[in-house]
Formats: structure tokens, C-alpha cells, sequence
């Protein structure tokens, strides 16, 4: 009789070295996640350095036998994706690589257990019943003990513990994000402690200010998330640059890359958006999402509502250039061209469209026309955005700058101070499709990226000054083009293969 023998140690190893973050930080941000879906609102870490023990204690609602049993099967989750942030429920499985034996304690409605679990070897995982510990401090919950093989893992260190709680869960920490998202998914809200010490986030210096903005998404702006950016005079540690993502109080990732914008002085800025339906498409990992086309469309219109949020705080720290400069010759129908490349290969890659956004019916909007044949009207603001077309009216025009955006330019705001005069102009808010920015950024490796609906080239590109010698500058347009586009594609698709389809759409086009 045969036998399949699987080597539970490579199988943890493997899941181990799927994290891009320390073994001992892995465990850490797994077990909290846990306790999160099961309900806690307190957190406990208890280190007895002696006994070589690392303790986590919630209030959360507890195991039951059935989940309990699967508790301890490697291969088992009783989590669903979308569900919370500790979906795959590997925290304790992780630990055992380290543990001399781990000790669990759960307390649910009926059922109250303990075991003892431990590799064994590398083919087999024992555990055991034993009486309870009893270190559940609330009447449900669970105590997970960590009896580690050697003293100095970064387990038994508090300050480490606490900053691993302070990077990874941010939101938590933070009063704003509680009271403004988080709070319809943590209605008692979470407290950490280590060693009965609570854990709380460091304070910035006092002139740096906190820049809050909401994620709005859809034609009715609704809200589906919330951060924030702050500036600093001085360069932030290496941890806290950039703007972090963050789904259920768990940040996701840091940085600049992923929402596709380099400020000015990126090592200076710092901030998080917290975004609660991306947990839907988190990886078991928890450091990002995935890559299939459906989850990138989700990802994509979520990236774009950010993009839009953090632009006027970016524009008003001097961090980004967004105005496009009068160019020196019509680049309308590249930007045509470049349109009808991908709306021909949008039925392959569908994961681009919210990259640029479907047509649809565009708002009604009254803008006023400067006039000095009419009546003053009201005064001059700044900010504007562009309509086009009157009602009742075909033509969509090059559109006007009229009513008020967040684009730079002045406008007419009627009020009670006259001093311009001017008309109303009824017609609609012309809806943005591709369009094409130049940045001159020698920093940057990269042919060009897109910004919500905008396709920026870097003229500081070497490539780019070259080419300008050879008249080619509409060819190069359209591959940077191509190219900023291939890296939004979906996982397992050839960027090189988009690139040639592109590029053949674009030779056929009119």
C-alpha cells in the first residue's frame, strides 16, 4: 500500500518566504489579524523573556470545536477572501518553524479548550489537548503562547512588537480613521498593549499638519475611503516615506510607486489611505493585491479615485506639476489615436478601462462667460475645469474654463461682489479622456506613467532627448504610451505581446 507524505516544514518554509517582511514580522501582523476578524477590541502582548514565551490575548468571540480543529490543520482555513484581513489564518502555523511548542486557549460560547501543538519533524505537526491556561482575560476569546526554541528572537523584544503594531496597523492607531471609516467595522474600536503598556503612534513635529481627504468614487461621489498627507521640513525615516495603502486597519504597502506619482521631494512627504473593499482582493500575503483582470479593474478605479483625492493637497505642498502647458503643436489627434488603439483591445484587456475611464453622460453645469457688454456678474477666483457644448446643442468643441475644478486658471464666481462682467452659459461639464503631459524628470528611468486619465511622457528620458534630433517625436510618444500601459496589465499576460498589438492597432488606424 502506498503512502503520499508531505513535508509540512518546506510547505511552511514556502508560505514563509511568500512575505517581504521579516519571519517574526510575519507572525506578528498574521496573529493580529486574526484577532481582528474574531472580533477584539483589545490586543494584548504579553513577553515573558524568561520562559522564552510570546504571548497575544484577545476579547474577540472565540473558536468553536469545529473551528478549533481546523484550527490546527496546516492546510485548512475557516476564512473567506473578503471577509476581513486574516483570511488564511497562517499566524500560529508560521510560528511553529520557531517554536519549541505552541500553546492555544480559546473560549467561546459553550466551549472552552486548550492544546499544545508542535513540529515534530519535518513530515508531522502534534498537538494535544490540555486544560486550559487560562489566560483568556474576558468571558470569549482566544490566547495564542509562543514558546520559542531560542532567546533571541525579535518576538521577546516589546519595542519591536510595538513598532510592527505602529507600521502595519496605523489606521488603528489613528482617532480620525476610527471615527470616520473604521468604525462601521470596529464599532468598539481597538486597543493595543504590550507588556500593559498601550500602544500609540508617535507625534509628529507640531508644524507638520495632517491633509485630510476622503475617496469618493461613482457619479454620486461616494465616499468608499479616507486618508491623509502630511510634509515634513526634514527627510522621514525610510519606513514612513511615501503614501501607504491600507484595507481594515492593515497597511498593504508604502511608497510612490503604486499610485503612480512622484512628488517633488518624495523622502519629505508621508500619509495613508485607508481603503475597506480592497480587502476583497488581498493576497494571503497582505503586501498586495491581485493581479487577475477583475481584481485589477477594482484596484485600478480605486488607484484613480485616490489619484484624484491627493492631487490638490500634492499641487498645494508645490509637489506636482498637473496644468498642461500650451504645447507647441496640436497633440489632440496622437491622443485620438492613442484611444482608439486601446479601445480596440479593451475586450482582451478590460483590466485597463477604469485606467481611462468609459464615456458616459456628462453633468449639467452653468459656467459664467466674461462679457463687457453684459452686467458684472461677480468676481475672480481661481480653480476651474472645462465645459463644453450648450444645451440643446451637438458640438463638443475644445470645451471652456469656466466652471469650478481643480485645475489652475481663473474663472468668474458669481456673488455678492460685482467687479467682472459676464454671461451664464448652460451646458455640461466635458467628461476627460486621454490626454497627453510632459514632465521633465531626469530621476525617473521610466518612458512615461499614467495619472488618472492622463499619459504622461518624461521628456527628461535620454531617449527622449535623442529622438527629438530625429523628428520621430510622434513615434516615441505612442510607444511610451504603449509602454507606461503594458504595466497595468494582468498577471501572466506579456507586456511585450501588448506592446505589438498596440502598436499594429495604432499602423491600422485612420
Amino acid at each position: 500500500m502506498g503512502e503520499t507524505r508531505v513535508n509540512l516544514k518546506h510547505l511552511l518554509e514556502d508560505i514563509r518566504d511568500s512575505y517581504p517582511c521579516p519571519h517574526e514580522e510575519a507572525i506578528i501582523t498574521e496573529l493580529i489579524a486574526n484577532a481582528l476578524d474574531a472580533g477584539a477590541s483589545q490586543i494584548r502582548f504579553v513577553i515573558d523573556q524568561e520562559r522564552r514565551t510570546m504571548s497575544i490575548l484577545d476579547n474577540g468571540k472565540g473558536m468553536t470545536r469545529q473551528d478549533f480543529e481546523k484550527y490546527h490543520d496546516i492546510a485548512a482555513s475557516t476564512k473567506s477572501r473578503g471577509e476581513g484581513i486574516g483570511f488564511a489564518g497562517v499566524g500560529v502555523k508560521l510560528s511553529l518553524l520557531i517554536a519549541e511548542k505552541v500553546i492555544t486557549e480559546t473560549k467561546s460560547r459553550g466551549f472552552y479548550k486548550g492544546t499544545s501543538w508542535k513540529l515534530e519533524d519535518d513530515e508531522k505537526a502534534t498537538w494535544e489537548y490540555i486544560n486550559p491556561p487560562g489566560l483568556v482575560f474576558d468571558s470569549t476569546g482566544t490566547a495564542v503562547s509562543i514558546v520559542l526554541k531560542t532567546n533571541n528572537s525579535e518576538l521577546l523584544d516589546p519595542i519591536f512588537i510595538q513598532k510592527v503594531i505602529q507600521t502595519h496597523f496605523y489606521p488603528l492607531l489613528d482617532y480620525d480613521f476610527m471615527n470616520k471609516i473604521l468604525k462601521s467595522i470596529y464599532k468598539d474600536g481597538v486597543i493595543f498593549f504590550v507588556n500593559e503598556h498601550q500602544v500609540e503612534l508617535p507625534q509628529p513635529e507640531k508644524t507638520d499638519q495632517n491633509h485630510y481627504f476622503l475617496v469618493q468614487i461613482g457619479r454620486k461621489s461616494k465616499p468608499v475611503g479616507v486618508g491623509f498627507l502630511r510634509k515634513s521640513k526634514e527627510e522621514l525615516p525610510e519606513e514612513e516615506r511615501g503614501l501607504a495603502i491600507s484595507t481594515y486597519g492593515k497597511v498593504i504597502k508604502r511608497g510612490w510607486d503604486w499610485i503612480g506619482i512622484t512628488p517633488q521631494n518624495p523622502t519629505k512627504l508621508t500619509g495613508i489611505v485607508e481603503i475597506p473593499k480592497l480587502s476583497e482582493i488581498l493576497l494571503t500575503n497582505k503586501a498586495d493585491f491581485s493581479k487577475d483582470a477583475k481584481s485589477l479593474q477594482k484596484y485600478y478605479l480605486y488607484r484613480k479615485a485616490i489619484q484624484k483625492a491627493i492631487e490638490p493637497i500634492l499641487r498645494k505642498f508645490g509637489e506636482i506639476r498637473w496644468t498642461r502647458e500650451t504645447p507647441e503643436k496640436d497633440l489632440r489627434p496622437l491622443e485620438k489615436e492613442i484611444e482608439q488603439a486601446l479601445e480596440n483591445m479593451l475586450d482582451d484587456f478590460p483590466e485597463l478601462s477604469p485606467l481611462l475611464g468609459r464615456k458616459r453622460k456628462a453633468d449639467p453645469v452653468t459656467g459664467i462667460i466674461p462679457d463687457p457688454n453684459a452686467p458684472k456678474i461677480g468676481n475672480i477666483v481661481e480653480g476651474v475645469d472645462v465645459m463644453t457644448g450648450t444645451q440643446g446643442g451637438s458640438g463638443e468643441g475644445g470645451g471652456i474654463e469656466t466652471i469650478p475644478g481643480n485645475m489652475e486658471g481663473k474663472r468668474i464666481e458669481p456673488g455678492p461682489i460685482k467687479t467682472e462682467a459676464g454671461r451664464e452659459h448652460e451646458g455640461s461639464r466635458k467628461r476627460p479622456g486621454l490626454m497627453i503631459f510632459f514632465e521633465n524628470n531626469e530621476n525617473r528611468e521610466e518612458l512615461g506613467w499614467v495619472i488618472e486619465n492622463n499619459v504622461w511622457i518624461n521628456e527628461g528620458h535620454p531617449a527622449y532627448k535623442k529622438v527629438l534630433k530625429s523628428g520621430a517625436e510622434n513615434y516615441y510618444i505612442i510607444f511610451s504610451a504603449a509602454w507606461a500601459l503594458s504595466g497595468y496589465i494582468e498577471g501572466g499576460k506579456s507586456p511585450q505581446a501588448f506592446i505589438s498589438r498596440f502598436l499594429s492597432n495604432w499602423g491600422r488606424g485612420k
